[in-house]
């Protein structure tokens, strides 16, 4: 099962927060071990499949410590001792998820790839996926969030789609936004019809009216 969320521009931080708590989420669920990574497309480092391998195995093996030995005996084995070979992180992360029983990964920020890049990451998971449910069904679930692109869409043509709109969330965006606006309006003695315009003009932006970044809003696709 795999994974990806559309949104714009304007929503990348809600797009992330929203990942962060699918992920808090998921820790809590015993049964799991979670592994996750967020990419920076601002960040050669956190936007390269061996990036997501790191972050991946690095994650698991903090969540179930039964893959130390692995991890070990991969660096010893390869003398990749800092896991600096693609082959060999495609093959440690095989590895461990046949030692874990269930697991579930999250990707955020698809997106902020490469479009090369991302299609080596759809395809290694993908195919992580179906082998392990082929063997053990149920045992492995991937999550990828992101905004919508054209060529995602197509390599998750298969996978279940949620559809996430700023229509949905728009209650909890205003009172967000009352909030703070009051905050500010009690800092600085605002009236009230000024405050009421600093709230109209958050959820105008929320809603792509305007190109000024706000971390609020935007329509977001979530694939699994």
């Amino acid at each position: 099962m795999s994974a990806f969320f559309q949104g714009t521009a304007n929503i990348f931080t809600g797009k992330t927060v929203l990942a962060s708590y699918i992920i808090e989420q998921a820790c809590k669920v015993p049964e799991f071990d979670v592994g996750w990574f967020n990419c920076k497309f601002w960040n050669n480092d956190k936007s390269t499949l061996l990036a997501v391998l790191r972050g991946v195995i690095a994650q698991l093996a903090r969540a179930n410590s039964q893959l130390y030995p692995h991890v070990l005996e991969a660096k010893n084995t390869t003398g990749d001792l800092k896991l600096i070979s693609s082959k060999v992180g495609k093959d440690l992360l095989a590895e461990c998820l046949q030692v874990l029983e269930k697991s579930c990964i999250i990707i955020d920020g698809l997106d902020e790839c490469d479009k090369d890049v991302r299609r080596e990451i759809v395809s290694l998971f993908t195919r992580l996926v179906k082998e392990r449910n082929d063997a053990v069904s149920g045992s492995l679930r991937v999550l990828f969030v992101s905004t919508d692109e054209p060529d995602i869409r197509k390599s998750l043509a298969k996978a279940v789609c949620i559809t996430l709109k700023g229509s949905d969330n728009l209650s909890e965006m205003q009172d967000y936004a009352r909030t703070w606006a009051k905050r500010i309006q009690d800092l600085h003695t605002l009236t009230d019809q000024k405050t009421e315009e600093i709230v109209s003009e958050v959820m105008k932006r929320a809603d792509g009216k305007q190109h000024s970044y706000i971390p609020l809003g935007g329509n977001l696709n979530l694939y699994h």
